[in-house]
C-alpha cells in the first residue's frame, strides 16, 4: 500500500481495506496502524472499507522531530479521507487515537459518521489523579530514565495491567509477547513519542463535549488501568456527549483489541452497522 504526501505537510502511509462502510482505525500513542493486522483488518474487512494509517512520527509515516499537536493528527485523517475521495467515514480512536478521532469530530463534523472512543477521552480536566497535568508526565521521564526506552514499555505492554490482566498474561504470555514484537518494530522512536506525549497531554476538549454531532459509542473495559484514568473518562464521555453510549467489557483492560478480539470486533461491526445510511 502507498505512502502519500498530504497539503497538512506529512507523507503518511495508508492501507485500505475491504469495500463498503468506510471505518478508520486511529492507534493509540505512538503505535502504528500494523498493530491492528492480526485482528481487526482480517475480521473487519470482510463486511466493511478498513482504512488503517500510520499516524504522523510513527511507522512509515514522516518523523521529523518536531511539535506535534492532536489536530494535526485530525487535520490527517481529513487530508486521507480527501485522497481517498471518501466524503465521510466512521471513525474509531483507542486511547490517544481517540482524542485524534474526537477532535476530527469536533472541526469537521460532516466528515464523520459515527464516532468510537475506545480506552479514550477528552483531556486533563476529565482526568483526576496527580499523573494527569499537562506538559511530559515526571512518572514517565524517571521511569524512561532509569529503565531506557525499550525496556520501560516492554516492562509496561508485558509486565504490568496496562494492556493486558494478569489472568491473561500468565495464561497466554506467547500472545503478550507476540503484541510487544509487532508493536515495537514499527513503534515511534524515542524523540517522536516524547512530542507524542507531550501532543496527547496538552490537548483539552471537555468542554467542547456538548457540541459532538455524530452518534458515539464509548468502548472501555472495566478492569482499565492504564494511566490516563480512562474509566473516569469514560463516564465524562458518555455524561457530556448528547445521547452517547457506553459499553464496558467485562474482565478487559486497555488492550482490549488484542486480548478479546471477537468480542471487540462483534461490538464495532454492529455499531458500524447500526448507523450505516442508505
Amino acid at each position: 500500500m502507498p505512502n502519500v504526501n498530504l497539503p497538512t505537510g506529512v507523507n503518511l502511509y495508508y492501507e485500505s481495506h475491504g469495500s463498503g462502510e468506510p471505518l478508520v482505525l486511529i492507534p493509540s500513542t505512538a503505535f502504528s496502524g500494523e498493530v491492528w493486522k492480526p485482528y481487526q483488518v482480517p475480521g473487519l474487512s470482510k463486511s466493511m472499507n478498513l482504512i488503517v494509517h500510520d499516524p504522523r512520527g510513527t511507522g512509515r509515516s514522516t518523523a521529523n522531530q518536531q511539535v506535534y499537536t492532536i489536530n494535526q493528527m485530525a487535520n490527517d485523517v481529513v487530508a486521507l479521507l480527501d485522497h481517498l475521495k471518501i466524503s465521510s467515514a466512521h471513525l474509531l480512536g483507542h486511547s490517544m487515537g481517540g482524542r485524534i478521532a474526537l477532535e476530527m469530530a469536533l472541526n469537521f463534523p460532516g466528515r464523520v459518521k459515527s464516532l468510537i472512543m475506545a480506552a479514550s477521552g477528552s483531556g486533563q480536566a476529565a482526568r483526576p489523579g496527580p499523573d494527569c497535568i499537562p506538559g511530559l508526565p515526571h512518572w514517565l521521564v524517571i521511569r524512561l530514565v532509569e529503565k531506557g526506552f525499550e525496556k520501560a514499555l516492554r516492562e509496561e505492554f508485558c509486565d504490568t495491567s496496562a494492556f493486558f490482566t494478569e489472568e491473561f498474561r500468565k495464561k497466554h504470555p506467547d500472545k503478550v509477547e507476540e503484541f510487544f514484537q509487532l508493536a515495537w518494530a514499527t513503534h515511534s522512536k524515542l524523540p517522536e513519542y516524547i512530542h507524542l506525549i507531550v501532543a496527547r497531554h496538552n490537548w483539552e476538549a471537555t468542554h467542547r463535549l456538548g457540541d459532538v454531532k455524530c452518534p458515539t459509542l464509548v468502548l472501555i473495559g472495566d478492569n482499565d488501568s492504564a494511566r490516563s484514568n480512562h474509566l473516569a473518562q469514560a463516564e465524562t464521555l458518555k455524561n457530556r456527549i448528547p445521547a452517547a453510549e457506553l459499553k464496558v467489557l467485562k474482565g478487559q483492560s486497555h488492550g482490549f483489541f488484542w486480548q478479546a478480539p471477537e468480542e471487540t470486533n462483534q461490538v464495532i461491526f454492529d455499531w458500524v452497522k447500526r448507523h450505516t445510511t442508505k
